[in-house]
């Protein structure tokens, strides 16, 4: 996948993501100290690294305002079963999920509440999408996330007895009054549709946010920084 600008290039470089080259124009890196240390531990990395002039940069970016450096780098592919084997598990599924900014949010909101995984299943919006990883701003190098087909996750949860907590305004139980005792998985679903039917079968317990004013719903990246951070709160109790 490709990233952009010395943020994501910088946390690429600290996770030790394996890259293929760096693009980068010499014109903006002469002026931007920043551009230039970034190319320079590349190359001494044995990365190739390729001069190319502006409009080549643009043409290549998917901003409005190309940065002057972007990277090509492997795709992290952590091992769902791994993930799983954790006492503590804290993991976010996120199911038919179509907008790539929500999604990159969503991985944000889980790194930052120190969550074990995020899990994104068939059919939602490809997490390494450009949109997608932006949103991310770099959690994308320092969280698992592993895309899955959802009826595999959901058998290898019940085989390792993981609780499942399903978002749901439809649900019964108050969000905050919900366990979140490891381990646990916490299901959001897409923006239109909500979670497939399965999970609701599936579930330990559908969760509902309550909403006290007018508006229908809430955004699902705010509703996952909602639960999550109520696991956080309720295991440090």
């Amino acid at each position: 996948m490709v990233v952009e600008g010395v943020r994501f290039l910088t946390e690429a470089q600290a996770a030790h993501v394996p890259t293929e080259l760096v693009l980068y124009d010499p014109r903006t890196a002469w002026g931007d100290p920043r551009i230039a240390e970034l190319v320079a531990r590349a190359a001494e990395s044995g990365i190739r690294t390729i001069e190319a002039s502006r409009h080549v940069i643009a043409a290549c970016s998917q901003l409005e305002t190309p940065p002057g450096v972007l990277a090509v780098v492997s795709i992290p592919s952590p091992g769902l079963p791994a993930v799983l084997e954790r006492d503590d598990l804290l993991l976010v599924v996120v199911d038919r999920v179509q907008d790539p900014g929500n999604l990159g949010t969503i991985v944000r909101v889980a790194d930052a509440a120190g969550a074990s995984a995020v899990a994104v299943t068939r059919g939602s919006v490809d997490p390494c999408s450009p949109k997608a990883v932006r949103a991310t701003m770099g959690s994308l190098f320092h969280l698992p996330v592993v895309e899955v087909e959802r009826d595999d996750l959901m058998r290898q949860l019940r085989e390792r007895g993981v609780r499942i907590l399903v978002a749901d305004q439809r649900g019964t139980q108050n969000y905050v009054a919900a366990s979140y005792a490891p381990p646990v998985a916490v299901v959001l679903g897409g923006e239109a549709a909500g979670v497939h039917p399965q999970w609701r079968e599936t579930a330990t317990a559908l969760v509902r946010i309550p909403l006290y004013g007018r508006a229908e719903s809430l955004n699902v990246a705010i509703a996952a920084a909602l639960l999550l951070y109520e696991a956080r709160r309720a295991r440090e109790v």
